[in-house]
C-alpha cells in the first residue's frame, strides 16, 4: 500500500514539474525572441535604417500545454524620446515554437499613447485618445483539406466603436508553405530569408490567393461623432471630417448597387449605429483579376453586380 502511494506521489510530482518546466522553457523562448527582435532593431538603427527602438515588458506568463501565452505592461521606447506607447496586455493562442499552427490568435489589449507623447498632441486629440484605448483581435484557421483560410480582424475602442472584418480565401497552399519554412527558423533566418532570393516566391504566392468571401460590421456608440470635431479643428485632418458629404454623394449617384443597398447605407451614414455588408462571390478572384476591371465588362447592372458578390448590407 505505501509503495503504490509513493509511487503514485512520484508520479504526481514527475507530472508536476514536466507541467512547470514546459512553461518556464516557452517563457525562456519568448524573452529570448523579444532580446532576437530588440537586437534586429538595434543594428537596423546603427545602419541609419531606423531609430533606436526598444520593446520592453513587465512579466510574461505561459501555458505550453494550452498554446496559450501572455506578456503585460509592455513598452515601445525611443531613443532620446522615452515611451511612445503602451500595451496593457498582448495574449497569443496556437503559437508552437517551430511550427506553424493551423489556427491562432493574437489579442492586444489597452493599446494607447504614452502619456508623454499625448501631451505632445494638441489638448482635443490628447483628450480623446486618452479616453479611447484600443482592443485589437487577430485570429486566423487554415482548412487544408479545402484549401480555405479564413482571417478575422476586431477593433475596438472602448465601449464606444467596433469594426469587425472576416475574410475567407483559397489557393493558400503555396503561401502557407513558405509560412512552414519560415516558421522553422530564428529570426536571423527568417530576416536573411525574406530579404534573400525569395522575394519572388513569396510574391508568386501571394498573387495566387483568391478572395472567396466576406463581411464587414461597424458599430458606433457614439464615437464617430465625438471624432469629427476633433479632426475638423485640425487643419491636417480637416478633409477627413469632410469624408461623409462626399460618400453620401458617391453613394446617391452610383450605379453599382440596388435601391434597397442604397437606402441602408444612407440610413447609416445619417444616423450611424451599426452597418453590416456581408458578401459571397460567385468564383473566386485574386487581387489582380479585382482589380482589373474585367469585371465590369462582364457585369453591366445593379442586378447583376449583386448577384455575382452576393452582397448584403444591413443598417441600424
Amino acid at each position: 500500500m505505501k509503495k503504490t502511494l509513493i509511487i503514485s506521489l512520484g508520479a504526481l510530482l514527475m507530472a508536476t514539474a514536466g507541467f512547470y518546466y514546459g512553461n518556464y522553457k516557452a517563457e525562456r523562448l519568448i524573452a529570448g525572441q523579444i532580446e532576437l527582435i530588440n537586437s534586429s532593431y538595434a543594428e537596423m538603427a546603427s545602419q541609419g535604417l531606423m531609430p533606436a527602438v526598444q520593446l520592453n515588458y513587465s512579466k510574461i506568463r505561459a501555458n505550453y500545454w494550452r498554446d496559450h501565452y501572455r506578456l503585460s505592461g509592455l513598452q515601445l521606447q525611443i531613443a532620446g524620446v522615452g515611451t511612445v506607447a503602451e500595451i496593457g496586455r498582448l495574449s497569443i493562442r496556437g503559437f508552437k515554437p517551430g511550427k506553424l499552427s493551423q489556427q491562432g490568435e493574437l489579442r492586444i489589449q489597452q493599446l494607447q499613447l504614452s502619456n508623454l507623447l499625448q501631451q505632445m498632441l494638441p489638448p482635443e486629440v490628447g483628450k480623446l485618445l486618452a479616453a479611447s484605448p484600443l482592443w485589437l483581435d487577430y485570429r486566423y484557421q487554415y482548412q487544408p483539406t479545402q484549401d480555405l483560410l479564413t482571417l478575422q480582424q476586431q477593433l475596438r475602442v472602448g465601449d464606444a466603436m467596433r469594426l469587425e472584418l472576416q475574410l475567407q480565401l483559397t489557393a493558400v497552399q503555396a503561401l502557407w508553405q513558405l509560412g512552414s519554412e519560415l516558421a522553422a527558423m530564428d529570426l536571423e533566418q527568417q530576416q536573411a530569408y525574406q530579404q534573400g532570393k525569395q522575394q519572388p516566391r513569396v510574391q508568386q504566392a501571394l498573387a495566387a490567393l483568391q478572395l472567396v468571401s466576406g463581411e464587414l460590421t461597424l458599430e458606433n456608440n457614439g464615437y464617430l461623432q465625438q471624432l469629427q470635431p476633433v479632426l475638423l479643428a485640425q487643419p491636417a485632418t480637416a478633409q477627413l471630417a469632410e469624408l461623409k458629404p462626399q460618400l453620401e454623394v458617391y453613394v446617391q449617384s452610383t450605379e453599382l448597387v440596388t435601391e434597397r443597398i442604397r437606402e441602408n447605407l444612407l440610413l447609416f451614414l445619417h444616423e450611424p449605429q451599426r452597418l453590416k455588408l456581408s458578401f459571397n462571390l460567385q468564383r473566386p478572384l485574386t487581387w489582380q483579376q479585382l482589380q482589373s476591371g474585367e469585371l465590369t465588362e462582364e457585369l453591366t447592372t445593379p442586378e447583376q453586380w449583386v448577384a455575382f458578390t452576393g452582397l448584403l448590407v444591413e443598417a441600424n
